[in-house]
C-alpha cells in the first residue's frame, strides 16, 4: 500500500483497508487501530508497515483474532508489539512467537478493551473485541456486511452462501456452528454496550450496530 492508509472513524480509533482474496473472491480486509493510554492496540493487521501508524503512538499489543486472520501479524511483533492469538493459532503459526493466547477469563488489554474467545465455530475460533469508550464491537469473520459496490462475483457467491445482502453470516456458520455454545456466547455479547460494528469484510455499521448484529443471528437465537 502507498500513501496514508489510515482513516479515522472516531477520536482514538482508526481503520486501514486493503484488497484481499479468499478462495479467489475479492472480499477486502480491514484492520483497526485503537489509541490506548499512549500505546496502540492493533486488531487483525493487514499488509501495511507498522511504521505507517507510528505517529499515532508507541507499540502496544497486536491481536490475530481468529484462525484465518493471521497472515500479517509477524511484522508487528517484530516491530515491538506484544502479540496475542486466538485459540489454536500458535499451533498453526509455529513461526510466530506469540506472547499469549486469548482463552476464557483472559483480559490482557485493560478495562477499556474487553475480549471474548468464541468456541462456537471451530473453523475460526474468533475472538470478539469490545472497545468500551467508543462503544465499538470489532469482529472479523463472524458477520459480513458487503456493499453493493463489491465485485459482482463476490456478491453472487456470497448471496448463494447467505452472506449478502446486508449484515449476515454465511451458510458455513449456520452449518458448522455449535448452537448451544453460540447462544451462550452471544448472550455475553448482548450484555455489552455497543452501537458501532467494525468487521473485517464489508461496510462499517456506524450506528444501530447492536440491533443489526443480532438480527444476523436470529436463526440461532430463536427459541431462547
Amino acid at each position: 500500500m502507498t500513501g496514508n492508509p489510515l482513516r479515522e472513524v472516531c477520536p482514538g480509533l482508526y481503520v486501514a483497508e486493503a484488497k484481499q482474496r479468499f478462495y479467489g473472491l475479492e472480499v477486502g480486509a480491514r484492520m483497526t487501530i485503537i489509541q490506548h493510554h499512549g500505546t496502540l492496540f492493533v486488531h487483525s493487521p493487514i499488509a501495511i508497515s507498522p511504521a505507517d501508524v507510528a505517529h499515532l503512538g508507541t507499540p502496544g499489543q497486536v491481536l490475530a483474532p481468529n484462525l484465518l486472520h493471521h497472515l500479517y501479524v509477524g511484522p508487528w511483533i517484530d516491530a515491538g508489539y506484544e502479540g496475542w492469538a486466538a485459540p489454536g493459532l500458535p499451533e498453526k503459526r509455529k513461526d510466530v512467537h506469540f506472547h499469549g493466547v486469548i482463552t476464557p477469563g483472559v483480559q490482557p488489554f485493560g478495562e477499556d478493551i474487553e475480549v471474548l474467545p468464541m468456541a462456537c465455530f471451530a473453523m475460526t475460533n474468533e475472538v470478539v473485541v469490545l472497545h468500551k469508550p467508543s462503544r465499538t464491537l470489532l469482529v472479523t469473520d463472524l458477520v459480513f456486511n458487503l456493499s453493493p459496490k463489491a465485485p459482482w462475483m463476490t456478491r453472487t457467491a456470497m448471496r448463494c452462501l447467505g452472506g449478502y445482502p446486508g449484515c449476515n453470516v454465511t451458510l458455513l456458520e449456520q452449518v458448522g456452528m455449535k448452537r448451544d455454545v453460540a447462544r451462550r456466547e452471544l448472550g455475553i455479547i448482548a450484555e455489552w454496550d455497543f452501537d458501532r460494528v467494525i468487521m473485517a469484510h464489508g461496510e462499517i455499521i456506524e450506528t444501530g450496530g447492536k440491533e443489526t448484529f443480532f438480527q444476523a443471528f436470529q436463526w440461532v437465537l430463536i427459541g431462547t
